[in-house]
């Protein structure tokens, strides 16, 4: 039966953000550990991380600079909890911040991260990879990110995005949301920032002020639904979750496997690629290590041609409107928004490979990033189900 208009209304209607907890401390070399402070008592379209602080660089300034400096210093983002339909525990996000910021980009850049310096908006990252306001200079930087989580698909349409929502009815009080973050020395050392001189001197203090730590607010993103439609829609959900790959990568050759996927509905592949001497945080950004991308089934047959990798970047500028960004790639399933498109891995013959594959050139430290965004359960429901 067709909806009715009031009931369109109800379908996907976001509140505003709601906190989790404010105000927590970032720490060099420490953590941050929620759990069972999450309330679903309204289901959740993601969650929203205000991170913020101030940076004075004395002394001498920084010999070097790594291009996704300040969003080094939260090394990972963990985000789990029990679902009823997988029995057991899922891990919905697991990647470093710079990471996350980055592949957000490439689906909307005038909405996906706001990223400011003493007040200024940091440009967009771009071909080669935009630094902007990210400091070298010996100066005071207040910095502030307001970045997104999530729970459907990148860029999806607003009738996709109840299908992915995070409810008490298949997490109960199981979510947990934990962070990592970087260790900052100052002096001739290598940090999430660069590298600095023997005189160089870091301090981390709140925002606005030479007192405290850097905070990290975290809020939920929660929906209302029309009672007569709540029950109209089993949530399915995606994990997202970084796999490094490191010493492959520093020898050339063809085609090489550069990492065999999972036999799952897959919506994205990602690939951020540069060097790095000092995981999980990069050295540099890099567009010429792989030359040629794709992925192969079972070796002799191909889900997506291996290409130059321009040539999939081409695809950001016609699906999206975005600007490629230097060291992240993508090959998409979901250009449609409907996530029914994802390719069906969970269907490929037992004893069949799904392989990541890539012309390496080969260079030293050469590091990369990859990312299989799977769609473990597909919505489903009166909702999704026509």
């Amino acid at each position: 039966m067709p909806l009715s208009r009031r009931q369109i209304s109800q379908v996907y209607r976001p509140l505003g953000p709601k906190a989790v907890q404010f105000g927590n401390a970032w720490v060099s070399g420490g953590s941050l550990n929620l759990a069972q402070v999450v309330d679903l008592s309204l289901p959740l379209r993601g969650f929203r991380i205000v991170f913020k602080g101030r940076l004075v660089i004395g002394g001498a300034d920084l010999a070097s600079v790594k291009p996704e400096a300040l969003q080094n210093l939260i090394a990972r983002i963990l985000i789990t909890g029990t679902n009823s339909r997988q029995k057991g525990n899922v891990t919905l996000w697991d990647m470093d911040f710079a990471t996350l910021l980055g592949i957000q980009q490439l689906f909307d850049p005038t909405r996906a991260y706001a990223f400011d310096v003493n007040g200024a908006e940091i440009a967009t990252p771009s071909m080669p990879y935009a630094s902007g306001g990210i400091p070298v200079t010996q100066g005071t930087y207040d910095f502030r990110f307001v970045a997104d989580l999530p729970a459907y698909p990148f860029n999806s349409p607003a009738g996709v995005r109840p299908g992915f929502a995070v409810r008490s009815e298949e997490w109960k009080d199981s979510i947990q949301i934990q962070m990592t973050f970087a260790t900052v020395a100052g002096g001739a050392v290598q940090g999430p920032f660069g590298t600095g001189q023997a005189a160089t001197t870091l301090t981390l203090s709140s925002f606005g002020s030479g007192a405290g730590t850097p905070t990290i607010d975290v809020y939920s993103l929660p929906t209302i639904m029309g009672l007569d439609l709540k029950d109209g829609v089993v949530p399915g959900f995606l994990t997202r979750v970084v796999q490094p790959i490191g010493t492959i990568l520093q020898s050339a050759g063809t085609g090489v496997t550069l990492i065999t996927l999972q036999k799952q509905n897959t919506s994205r592949v990602f690939l951020k690629i540069g060097t790095s001497t000092q995981t999980p945080s990069f050295l540099t950004l890099s567009d010429t290590n792989v030359t040629a991308l794709g992925i192969a089934l079972g070796g002799n047959r191909n889900v997506r041609n291996r290409l130059d990798v321009f040539a999939h970047k081409q695809e950001i500028i016609e699906q999206y409107g975005s600007n490629p960004i230097q060291g992240y790639n993508v090959l998409d399933f979901v250009e449609s928004g409907n996530p029914d498109s994802a390719y069906p891995g969970d269907q490929v013959d037992p004893g069949t490979t799904i392989q990541l594959t890539a012309d390496v050139v080969g260079v030293a430290n050469a590091y990369a990033h990859t990312i299989q965004e799977q769609m473990l359960y597909r919505p489903e429901g009166g909702l999704y189900s026509f």
